[in-house]
């Protein structure tokens, strides 16, 4: 058998049958300058912590959590620590910098002071937490306290996010919440004051009774605040929770809930804003690296908590559901991974192109470093689709989605770089799907009720 080669000419390179004279003891043999910080460098990682639990349950939230108790949140809480010390004590983790993160919900501040004093604490000190890491945290105006806030910045959280809504009173009653707007703007103020530079509101559009003119109200309420991220959502409503309010006014038609997309979209970039995730905008220099760099740069997600999503080695998936199920598979020393998907290579090219365009742009360079590919060849005919569309301008540095059409279009633009096994298939958006994976939830065994000061009752 004959072997036909370009590299014959290779001083030291013989075919079979004539024996090769170098004796080989590595590969690959080209060589490129390395030192000692590459070798040693730990990868950027990430971390997403999912608190289940709420002081109020709201009309319109689809995510999976309990309202709060104080033996189910010290037993969860065990849990919880008991998971991130699994995790800690993996290889895999410790050749890792957690760079950045984010504590979501339910209510993440329904804890107590001295509960997120712990938490954070444990995480802290068990995992590589660079120094500095972007982490962001969840509230509400009723949740946060001077004592918290206090906490939250001496453990390093920068970025804190308010469930506002609305500073229409109606438009609260309407959607269940205290109907004070002073209150709500009296929260911003005191977490200026204890410090927080970077505070993101979410407003909901499309809440019953709102007209253009209120949603407006709501828009230069925020922007005279001085909040450096404004986030808006479309107001959905959930029967099973709402059964027994009171009769209310039509929610606003598709049409105007539309405009007020684009109204706000276009405000908003005329103050100084900056468009990403579509509906999400932010002072330069303010936007959440979480989800920024996490999605375009292909960088792990440690998911902790029921039904929290993660991204590790070559699989995304999520956590156990039904909060007695995770809590007894955590405490049997297991992680609880319930769902998920094997990336390969060429689909983890697809989710950097499918997540990293939800960032608002994507860069050519940066993408040929982290796959080695030219997104801009690979993806040749959907990006010029997009682009006759008017939905992206691309230049030799990559693509932009354009604004606000194509921020109002996002998904859209972020769905036209699935490959075709996918989609047909929903997202996974983080609700109770208990009944997919199991036939009835497991049972509870909450340990016993602690005194006040043992709980760190926070009286605010």
């Amino acid at each position: 058998m004959s072997i036909t080669t370009t590299t014959t000419s290779m001083p030291f390179w013989k075919e079979y049958p004539e024996r090769d004279s170098e004796w080989v003891r590595q590969y690959p043999t080209k060589h490129v300058p390395v030192n000692e910080e590459e070798v040693f460098a730990r990868k950027p990682m990430g971390v997403y912590v999912h608190i289940p639990f709420c002081n109020r349950l709201c009309f319109s939230c689809p995510y999976i959590k309990h309202q709060t108790d104080r033996d189910l949140t010290r037993t969860y809480l065990e849990a919880l620590k008991t998971e991130i010390t699994n995790y800690a004590e993996r290889p895999y983790i410790q050749d890792h910098v957690i760079t950045l993160g984010y504590i979501g919900g339910g209510t993440p501040t329904a804890l107590t002071a001295p509960q997120l004093d712990d938490l954070l604490g444990h995480m802290y000190s068990s995992l590589n937490v660079e120094e500095g890491a972007d982490f962001s945290i969840e509230t509400t105006p009723v949740d946060i306290s001077e004592r918290k806030a206090t906490v939250l910045l001496e453990r390093g959280i920068r970025r804190i996010s308010l469930g506002v809504q609305t500073f229409v009173p109606e438009e609260l009653k309407n959607i269940g919440r205290p109907n004070d707007p002073e209150m709500l703007k009296e929260s911003i103020r005191l977490l200026r004051r204890c410090g927080f530079e970077n505070i993101n509101i979410d407003l909901m559009h499309g809440i019953n009774g709102q007209t253009m003119e209120s949603w407006e109200h709501s828009l230069d309420v925020a922007i005279e605040l001085g909040v450096t991220c404004i986030s808006f959502y479309t107001y959905m409503e959930f029967a099973q929770i709402s059964t027994k309010r009171r009769k209310l006014p039509p929610v606003p038609e598709k049409a105007v809930v539309d405009d007020m997309f684009l109204f706000a979209a276009e405000k908003l970039s005329r103050n100084g804003f900056l468009g990403y995730y579509g509906d999400c905008f932010a002072k330069p220099g303010y936007q959440p690296k979480y989800g920024e760099t996490s999605w375009s740069e292909d960088i792990p997600i440690i998911p902790l908590g029921p039904t929290a999503t993660g991204h590790l080695r070559d699989h995304w998936y999520f956590n156990e559901p039904d909060i007695g199920r995770y809590i007894q598979t955590v405490m049997e020393g297991r992680l609880p991974i319930s769902m998920g998907k094997h990336i390969t290579k060429s689909e983890a090219i697809r989710r950097s192109m499918v997540l990293g365009v939800k960032a608002g742009r994507v860069n050519r360079e940066r993408f040929r470093r982290i796959h080695g590919v030219d997104f801009m060849e690979m993806f040749r005919a959907e990006i010029d689709d997009l682009i006759e569309k008017e939905l992206i301008t691309a230049d030799e540095n990559g693509i932009e989605v354009t604004g606000p059409k194509g921020w109002y279009y996002l998904d859209n633009i972020s769905k036209a770089f699935y490959s075709p096994e996918f989609r047909r298939y929903p997202q996974h958006l983080g609700a109770d799907i208990s009944n997919f994976i199991s036939s009835r939830p497991i049972p509870l065994q909450l340990t016993t009720r602690p005194k006040d000061e043992e709980a760190g009752c926070d009286h605010h």
